[in-house]
């Protein structure tokens, strides 16, 4: 059976342009959710997600776009952030690629004619084929492996081959659009903000994606790595924000000086650990070894200062990802900085 003939995902091209009553059914995200995720995320309703566009087939959000912290304080809006989605050394110009950010299929693209990678719904509003698995048409747009549909960096639809020339421009219609998102390159990585309203476009002017000056200091040489790690994004980042197992779990590895205690060999004593910030969008601490920092949702600065009078900085940058493995997962970008 052809892969995309799933009865449930056809419709004659009329209907589909003419009516909200037939609109394509989307592909089930929730299925891929980590029952690691706290209680609100995990049964959060789709229908309360603030995710939209002008295409009919916005993927419906698996989670709440906003969870309180505590009764009546603030609330986290998860759609209302930056998140990392791929180091731009990774990507080829070439073709499309297929990623998956908080449950959501999106696939990213070098649109040539804007000279600027983009982030689109990885499903074409025609018949809901996955778009990473078409191609750069010759004028440099999003085409379809299934029927050809063309799209341009906004999402809009240039081209569908089937229509006649001298017909209605049914390619005009707003149903036939994708979901187009804020994209940004920052510091070496493509970033977009997972919400594809209007009022998002220029997103960029109003809140930028975490800085993180090291990459900036010539002072300071980078290495990059990525790794997919077999369980849930709130389980990482616990592990990240918890500087008490480092001795144990990686006996060797992070010592950049003696401590002022001596408990065992490994060097477990009672932590000097003095919370300086601490809200919804984070926090900054101090350590005896240096300071970290938690920009939420997905970045964790560690840095360390050793004897020498050196500096190391590591730089966590993670996100939901649920794509490569049949149990819950996370996609981890780690880059390392060592001032010499």
């Amino acid at each position: 059976m052809d892969v995309f003939s799933t009865p449930a995902h056809f419709q004659p091209l009329n209907s589909l342009l003419n009516g909200d009553s037939s609109k394509p059914k989307l592909r089930n995200v929730r299925s891929s959710i980590p029952s690691s995720l706290p209680g609100p995320l995990l049964h959060a309703a789709p229908s309360k997600s603030r995710l939209s566009s002008s295409s009919p087939v916005s993927v419906a959000s698996p989670l709440e776009p906003a969870i309180d912290v505590a009764a009546g304080e603030e609330k986290f809006d998860w759609y209302s952030q930056w998140y990392p989605v791929m180091p731009v050394c990774d990507l080829d110009k070439r073709e499309p690629h297929a990623k998956q950010v908080l449950g959501m299929d999106v696939v990213v693209w070098w649109d040539r004619n804007e000279n600027a990678w983009k982030v689109f719904d990885d499903m074409c509003p025609h018949r809901l084929a996955p778009l990473s698995e078409g191609r750069i048409d010759p004028s440099g747009r999003l085409q379809c492996a299934y029927h050809g549909w063309c799209f341009d960096g906004n999402g809009n639809c240039k081209l569908i081959p089937q229509s006649p020339l001298d017909g209605p421009s049914v390619h005009t219609n707003k149903r036939a659009c994708v979901a187009s998102y804020p994209t940004v390159v920052h510091h070496d990585m493509v970033w977009f903000w997972p919400n594809s309203d209007p009022q998002y476009r220029n997103i960029f002017d109003k809140k930028k994606p975490p800085f993180i000056p090291e990459l900036d200091d010539p002072a300071f040489t980078k290495v990059m790595a990525i790794r997919d790690i077999p369980y849930g994004y709130d389980i990482l980042i616990e592990n990240l924000m918890d500087p008490a197992h480092l001795p144990y779990a990686h006996y060797g590895l992070a010592l950049t000086k003696p401590f002022k205690e001596q408990r065992d060999r490994e060097g477990g004593i009672p932590l000097d650990f003095t919370l300086k910030k601490l809200g919804i969008e984070g926090f900054d601490a101090e350590l005896e070894f240096g300071y970290c920092k938690y920009q939420a949702p997905c970045i964790l600065s560690i840095h360390a200062d050793v004897d020498s009078g050196t500096k190391m900085v590591t730089q966590f940058s993670s996100h939901h990802n649920w794509q490569k493995l049949p149990w819950d997962n996370n996609y981890m970008f780690s880059c390392c900085y060592a001032a010499i």
